[in-house]
């Protein structure tokens, strides 16, 4: 449970780096420093789908097994909804 609660909020953080990367994408770049922009990239652009699909994947292997979860019901919401975002611009937006 501990290992999914941290996954959970990992998951959080590269979503909000997600967003960011998109407000670097789509204005201009207005963070000077490029070692952060770089791990801002990685974390937010590529490591975000994946690390949000194992967070909601445990979630849902949880409630297949009918086992409570200790997460809190905004947070596991929140995932979900990033990930179909994340997956509509990364898969849907450029066909």
């Amino acid at each position: 449970m501990k290992g999914l609660l941290f996954l959970a909020r990992l998951a959080l953080i590269c979503n909000v780096l997600f967003l960011v990367c998109l407000g670097m994408q789509r204005t201009h770049d207005f963070i000077a420093s490029q070692d952060i922009k770089g791990v801002i990239l990685v974390l937010g652009w590529i490591l975000a789908p994946f690390i949000n699909l194992a967070a909601n994947m445990g979630y849902l292997i949880r409630l297949m097994r009918k086992r409570a979860t200790l997460l809190p019901a905004w947070l596991a919401i929140t995932n979900m909804l990033f990930l179909f975002l994340e997956l509509f611009i990364h898969f849907i937006l450029p066909a």
